[in-house]
């Protein structure tokens, strides 16, 4: 897989894997090593996460959620590493299926969610399209984070162009910004700065409730 040259991959990835389970980092350095290189340092407590992230400079980390009896172990740690000002891709790796949880673990700051049993390929391309700075959240679970809401009509209707209208289509369909970039033949960059535009015509304040907003978007017309 070609990444963009607008925002290159680093190589080797050095990636945090925080997992109460050895073989599921091991796991997971299998399936990332099948797409890009990539050296694994995995870790088993958010402790140990945040220390890694002090001192081994990691360019992402994969986050579960539950560590031992800790249910939302994985969320503090991604709050108080954006909270000290890691910038670093995150990307939660769970088999939580709850959009309570999902929509908490954005709130908190991750840039992605991937379920466990998930097929191979979509991990990958969960991680990829994270590590090159982007966002993803499955169709599934954008749709379910979405009708958390109550529906509602917008109190001014934005105004979009027919590429922005194009692109938000494809956000409330789950695509991720790859994606929408094959799709519209169009590069990434473009598809990631139109997109900060989008969250600014519809009002939205993170990537979930964008996803919910464009829905509802498509759902008016």
């Amino acid at each position: 897989m070609t990444l963009p040259a607008s925002i290159p991959a680093p190589s080797p990835c050095r990636v945090v894997v925080l997992d109460d389970h050895p073989v599921v980092a091991e796991g997971w350095g299998r399936i990332i090593r099948d797409r890009m290189d990539c050296e694994v340092i995995p870790v088993a407590s958010p402790l140990a996460a945040f220390r890694a992230w002090r001192h081994e400079a990691p360019d992402a980390m994969v986050v579960d959620l539950t560590i031992g009896e800790q249910k939302i172990a994985g969320i503090r740690l991604i709050a108080r590493l954006r909270q000290v000002g890691a910038r670093l891709p995150i990307l939660v790796f769970t088999m939580h299926r709850s959009p309570i949880i999902a929509r908490r673990a954005l709130q908190a700051g991750c840039n992605g969610l991937i379920n466990k049993d998930s097929p191979s390929s979509e991990i990958a391309d969960a991680f990829i399209e994270v590590v090159r700075g982007g966002s993803y959240v499955s169709t599934e679970m954008a749709r379910k984070i979405a009708l958390m809401n109550q529906p509602g009509t917008f109190s001014a209707r934005p105004r979009l162009t027919p590429r922005e209208e194009h692109i938000l289509r494809g956000v409330a369909e789950g695509l991720s910004y790859r994606e929408i970039a094959e799709r519209a033949g169009i590069s990434y960059k473009t598809v990631s700065n139109v997109s900060m535009t989008l969250k600014d015509k519809l009002g939205a304040t993170t990537f979930a409730d964008m996803v919910g907003k464009a829905i509802r978007y498509f759902d008016e017309l």
